[in-house]
């Protein structure tokens, strides 16, 4: 996994984390991508042979169930909404 910053002057001295773009973002379509990360997280727990996959997956388990929680608290969250986007780009 590889995490990108901007270091050069194109980030306008802008804060990394805003909290008033959290408030624009969609939050069903947020969790719908968390959610299918955490069932793709635990299908590589429950099946792969490797143990320490399977200690990395447990480790991302939790991010991505707190990140499902995360969402779940937004004022516009709905979760009707957000089943519907999981179904719409993940099939599931």
């Amino acid at each position: 996994m590889s995490i990108f910053y901007e270091t050069s002057g194109n980030a306008k001295n802008k804060k990394d984390f805003d909290p008033f773009l959290i408030r624009k973002m969609n939050p069903n379509s947020a969790w719908a991508n968390h959610s299918y990360n955490h069932f793709v997280l635990r299908h590589i727990f429950g099946n792969s042979p490797d143990p320490l996959e399977k200690i990395q997956a447990g480790k991302e388990i939790e991010i991505a169930e707190r990140k499902m929680s995360f969402w779940e608290r937004h004022d516009e969250f709905h979760l009707e909404s957000a089943l519907y986007y999981r179904q719409k780009y993940y099939r599931m």
